[in-house]
């Protein structure tokens, strides 16, 4: 006689980089804006709250890059001193920008047994702040597990992504730099520090800069099609590389040289993370499953019998110039975990290991779409 539990079910997103709304307060266009999807966010939480989800437990897992805190200016400056209290400040931005993705959050955990948990990205890295816990959390309308690098549970590993790379990674150990400053400040890689400063002036000239695949591609294209701009941000890069990593005069990186010939291998900004995710199955026996963010790439691998790697991609525009994957395209993308309800003897589930499956959201039928042009 089998027997029947409480149907448990886990949904894994990641890189939406909410921002401070898709219009300014003036009603022009926001062009550092890369979530407009708010309605369709909230419908997908509508669907898991309703129907076979209605009386089941349901974790809505945040995997990182969910708010873009490093580029949202502070008083009208990009800078990569980040505080507690210039956080706080982005996160509200935030919030008053995207009201209805905010309040179909608070519809979700308002049913029993619906939860958020939170794994920290580096677009998101400010959320290592426990007043921008406390205010997310508030916000939601209940308590938000935090995860600063990775979650763990029933043989499911889910991680951003970002530690595995020199540039993005984050110091776990000390992530706070205090000595000598009036109040402590985020302890940034190199990477985040050309978001939060750089990055945001090349956007002006070329919004989409940052949602082309593989960049690599994208430089070479550059050189024979836009040659003008691209040989300019190629220098004004070069000199932000040297100001930073040798002059130093901006920024203090430590391990100078190591980290250029990390940046010189990295140079292609979102590689491979098939390997990275192998080895961490190889080492730990009781994981049958890794689930990355951070490359906005949707990919699923299998490792040996029974070990699945996942990425569940992203919710923003992605532009491909690779020939098998060619074009722009957006996909709402996300993993999907179920676990078994019974134990009979015999069946696929009975050794209640969950099941992950990747899945796109196509959302309710709706008449109409408002273009961003």
């Amino acid at each position: 006689m089998s027997q029947v539990h409480r149907a448990k079910y886990k949904i894994v997103v990641s890189d939406f980089h909410v921002g401070k709304g898709r219009y300014l307060s003036d009603g022009t266009q926001n062009i550092f804006e890369d979530f407009i999807y708010d309605r369709e966010f909230a419908e997908f939480l509508e669907y898991h709250q309703s129907g076979q989800y209605a009386d089941a437990d349901v974790e809505l897992i945040l995997n990182g890059d969910i708010v873009n805190l490093l580029n949202i200016d502070y008083y009208g400056v990009h800078t990569h001193f980040v505080t507690e209290r210039s956080q706080v400040w982005a996160l509200k931005k935030v919030i008053k920008g995207h009201p209805e993705f905010f309040e179909a959050l608070r519809k979700f955990v308002r049913i029993p047994g619906h939860t958020v948990a939170y794994v920290i990205g580096n677009h998101d890295a400010g959320m290592m702040f426990p007043a921008c816990q406390k205010l997310f959390s508030k916000e939601v309308g209940a308590e938000v597990k935090f995860f600063a690098a990775e979650y763990e549970f029933d043989g499911v590993y889910v991680e951003h992504g970002q530690q595995h790379e020199r540039m993005a990674r984050l110091d776990l150990k000390k992530p706070f730099l205090t000595r000598g400053l009036p109040e402590p400040i985020l302890n940034l890689p190199w990477g985040s520090l050309f978001v939060s400063v750089y990055l945001p002036t090349v956007k002006q000239d070329r919004p989409a800069v940052d949602k082309v695949r593989p960049f690599s591609n994208f430089l070479t294209w550059s050189l024979f099609h836009d040659f003008r701009w691209g040989i300019g941000a190629a220098l004004a890069t070069i000199y932000f590389f040297l100001e930073t990593f040798l002059v130093k005069s901006r920024y203090q990186v430590f391990g100078a040289a190591s980290a250029t010939l990390d940046l010189i291998r990295e140079i292609s900004i979102y590689p491979d993370y098939d390997q990275v995710a192998f080895k961490i199955l190889d080492r730990r026996p009781d994981v049958h499953c890794v689930i990355f963010g951070h490359t906005h790439v949707l990919k699923y691998r299998r490792w040996k019998e029974g070990k699945e790697y996942f990425n569940e991609g992203t919710w923003n525009e992605v532009t491909s110039l690779t020939l098998g994957d060619y074009g722009t395209k957006t996909r709402l993308t996300y993993a999907f975990i179920e676990y078994p309800r019974d134990q009979e003897p015999g069946s696929a589930r009975a050794h209640g290991r969950p099941v992950v499956r990747l899945k796109e959201w196509k959302g309710a039928w709706r008449p109409e779409n408002e273009l961003v042009i």
